[in-house]
């Protein structure tokens, strides 16, 4: 069967479905109005064992910090791309933290288990201490973070699509001096 339409629907139809396939085409949004951008990295959670991690603690390092959940699917699809990441440019000087707003510890422990990254693993229960401050809207977000601990990119919402988007901010911190 073939799907026709009428000539005075066809182009607007058309334009529609380009439109739509370019923005899935494309990476995920970086967020411009994030009030995280450009300012000090001030996260802090406790780890899996509970002893309090800040990530400011790591000045002179790159940042990756991720907020995700296990229940979250596009989280889950881009923990791959950040273990590429993570070991890639560790020993450059980059660190990747994977924080958590899961209600339950059980369960991200359990994940965490179930699948070894060589993340940092915080848990910032329900988000209470950062998603409001940090306009957390969607999950996964990420935040590229440089070496004097200023948060330079914002990513909300859909997994990486473009990998080598985020490779690229990071290789460009990792030159920048502290």
């Amino acid at each position: 069967m073939m799907l026709r339409m009428r000539p005075s629907v066809m182009p607007s139809a058309l334009l529609l479905l380009c439109t739509a396939l370019a923005g899935c085409a494309m990476g995920r949004p970086q967020l411009n109005n994030s009030p995280a951008l450009g300012r000090q990295i001030d996260v802090a959670a406790p780890d899996l064992r509970g002893e309090e991690q800040r990530i400011a603690d790591r000045s002179g390092q790159v940042r990756i910090v991720d907020f995700w959940a296990t229940w979250c699917e596009p989280c889950r699809e881009q923990f791959p791309i950040l273990d590429l990441l993570a070991r890639a440019h560790q020993a450059e000087g980059l660190t990747v933290y994977a924080v958590s707003v899961d209600e339950d510890l059980a369960q991200v422990q359990a994940f965490v288990e179930a699948n070894p990254f060589p993340f940092i693993t915080l848990w910032d229960k329900g988000g209470a201490r950062h998603a409001e401050r940090l306009a957390i809207e969607r999950l996964p977000t990420t935040l590229v973070v440089d070496r004097a601990g200023r948060v330079r990119y914002v990513h909300q919402g859909e997994p990486l699509r473009n990998a080598a988007q985020l490779d690229a901010e990071v290789r460009q911190l990792l030159m920048e001096p502290p």
